[in-house]
């Protein structure tokens, strides 16, 4: 049976000296309140699915330790909160699908390890057993692929193949995390006839704004204020970063467009030399804070707002608490007030105006 979705607004308003003089203009607006519960609204992304683009060129395998041995400051809140989550992963060489290149699409098929070593579970959610080591063999995926990174490409393809049918799923806000040491060079042709890797002028790079069109019509983000994902970055990000680790890996280089994605997508960037508990627990907090925000059907007061979780008042912080963006006129929570599925939420607050 379908749940019952209740969604309540009122509004009051006053028109003061209207007795015998009804042509006065005084008007007093009483406050609003919308409630919401964030297992059944449709203004509530309730379900998250997370695609990691894994860099496996050579060098990587470290970093993917790295990441993978700190899995545990990352997927914590989606489990403890109740989160309705899928998660599968893919590579930066997943782009050799395509008909200009090998036209496999087991390239771009989500990864359940490499080599002899495999869990068969291509998309981990709250109810795989083992979850922590499954998505660690996934998420391990060695040294020999493509040298030509091209991240991009390689989530489109797989956000596209009929492999990976029914990822992302409808409604769902969808995190993509990328884990790499080089930027993404994703165009129409093969290094070697022309291709653009390492080459931010050739004629054949793909334009980064493309990807965000290709996301925003994938989930359908009609406002670029309000998009159902975001996409993060553990990459290069500084000069001071590349020189430590260019003696492992000479070919890296700053991750440029993978700045101008997440930025542009209000996603979270985090260097590979910081630390990756702090950097997973970050990206995660992005993830919930974007994936809860709560939409309100009119310009608030900011002053005036308040907001309970299952009748308990929560403070305006921006720590651990809420606090209001106006350009997506929305309640955004953080850290501990990120509230579970199924908690009640109800946002009280006077509108600017009458309509």
């Amino acid at each position: 049976m379908k749940n019952k979705i209740t969604i309540t607004i009122f509004a009051s308003f006053l028109v003061l000296n209207s007795g015998c003089d009804k042509s006065s203009g005084d008007v007093s607006i009483l406050s609003a309140s919308q409630s919401f519960s964030s297992a059944v609204s449709k203004q509530v992304n309730s379900k998250i699915d997370i695609l990691w683009v894994i860099d496996n060129s050579y060098s990587m395998y470290p970093l993917q330790q790295s990441m993978t041995n700190n899995f545990n400051s990352f997927i914590t809140n989606f489990v403890t909160k109740g989160f309705d989550f899928n998660m599968a992963v893919t590579t930066t060489d997943a782009y050799l699908s395509g008909s200009k290149f090998y036209n496999n699409n087991l390239y771009a098929q989500f990864r359940d390890g490499v080599g002899s070593t495999h869990t068969g579970v291509r998309v981990i959610n709250s109810s795989t057993p083992n979850l922590v080591n499954t998505f660690v063999t996934n998420a391990s995926q060695g040294e020999n692929g493509s040298g030509d990174e091209r991240a991009f490409s390689s989530l489109r393809n797989a956000l596209t193949d009929s492999l990976n049918t029914g990822f992302p799923r409808p409604g769902a806000f969808l995190a993509i995390i990328i884990l790499s040491d080089e930027d993404d060079f994703s165009g129409d042709n093969r290094a070697e006839y022309g291709g653009a890797d390492h080459n931010y002028s050739a004629s054949t790079l793909d334009p980064v704004s493309s990807y965000v069109t290709f996301l925003d019509n994938l989930t359908g983000s009609t406002d670029p204020n309000n998009r159902n994902y975001s996409v993060s970055a553990v990459a290069v990000l500084d000069n001071n970063c590349l020189a430590s680790h260019v003696p492992n890996a000479p070919t890296a280089i700053i991750g440029q467009r993978y700045m101008t994605l997440a930025n542009e997508t209000k996603g979270t960037l985090a260097s590979i030399c910081s630390n990756y508990a702090t950097s997973l627990l970050a990206i995660q907090e992005q993830i919930l804070e974007l994936s809860t925000a709560y939409h309100l059907d009119r310009t608030p007061v900011v002053s005036s707002i308040q907001v309970s979780v299952n009748g308990i008042s929560i403070s305006q912080d921006a720590t651990s608490g809420w606090t209001y963006d106006s350009t997506a006129n929305s309640i955004i929570f953080h850290g501990t007030a990120i509230p579970a599925q199924g908690a009640e939420i109800n946002v009280q607050y006077d509108p600017t105006t009458l309509l």
